[in-house]
């Protein structure tokens, strides 16, 4: 079962207006989460983020916080899922003239089963390709996913996981990832252009309390042959390791000591959640 516009339906009755914004002009907010054990995992920080989304995109949220907490804990319970991933969603709505929006915004929440990943992309760690596009508005979490659309094409053509938005001098994020390098000890990840990640707020978390030097600034791309291990963060994924970027390997080719620290101290949070 999925919610749309104050009711419950299933998924053949989840439809929206094909005059819609987010269907004519991809104009829209959404966020992504899963839970651990049946809850909702940082559920308070997403539903922030969802609303700083809104806000930069101008958009007035038609659900306040405790309707959407409430409306993603019963999705949970109606489908039962062993774990769940949640989609919430405010579309653009309809438009007078077919750019602007007229605040008649639909909010969704879909419900599937959880993303379960092979267990070889964590223990032998994952390729990912670079892409020379990002997204616009950064720190809004938008529906407009063409350019990850064509660069995940493409990483999937290249036997990679993930895209890792470049530009000529500096490294940013992926496509649906938050993304760390390591160097000589210290973990290195962007903050500047980038979508700060719920899961990239816990591994920040993490590595503080594991004594683990943390920098946050953007990456270059000629630091890439300097990497002695890379890692991936994101609510599907959780962590990550990467072994390699195009065609270059990282460090020997396997997941690092530090990456294997902070996948096994998240995996006994999230056990414990």
């Amino acid at each position: 079962m999925h919610y749309l516009n104050n009711r419950w339906v299933k998924r053949e009755d989840l439809v929206i207006s094909a005059f819609d914004l987010s269907i004519t002009r991809g104009f829209g907010v959404f966020d992504f989460l899963r839970t651990y054990h049946a809850n909702p995992f940082c559920l308070k920080d997403h539903i922030k983020r969802f609303n700083n989304s809104l806000k930069i995109l101008g958009m007035k949220p038609v659900k306040s916080d405790q309707e959407i907490t409430n409306i993603v804990l019963q999705g949970i319970k109606k489908n039962a899922f062993k774990e769940t991933n949640i989609k919430i969603i405010q579309t653009g709505g309809l438009s007078d003239d077919g750019m602007t929006p007229n605040g008649t915004y639909s909010f969704l929440a879909m419900f599937t089963p959880a993303t379960i990943y092979p267990k070889k992309y964590y223990q032998k760690g994952v390729k990912v390709i670079t892409w020379p596009m990002g997204r616009i508005y950064t720190a809004a979490k938008s529906l407009n996913y063409m350019a990850g659309v064509m660069a995940l094409s493409q990483a999937k053509k290249q036997g990679a996981v993930e895209a890792l938005y470049i530009d000529n001098k500096y490294i940013y994020e992926c496509v649906t990832s938050n993304f760390y390098a390591v160097i000589k000890g210290k973990i290195i990840t962007g903050r500047q252009n980038i979508l700060l990640g719920v899961t990239r707020k816990v591994v920040l978390s993490l590595t503080k309390k594991l004594g683990i030097k943390m920098v946050e600034r953007t990456l270059l791309k000629k630091e890439i042959s300097s990497f002695d291990e890379a890692f991936l963060s994101a609510s599907n994924k959780e962590v990550m390791p990467v072994v390699q970027i195009d065609e270059k390997r990282i460090g020997n080719g396997q997941p690092g000591p530090i990456t294997k620290k902070i996948m096994r101290v998240f995996k006994t949070l999230t056990k414990n959640y």
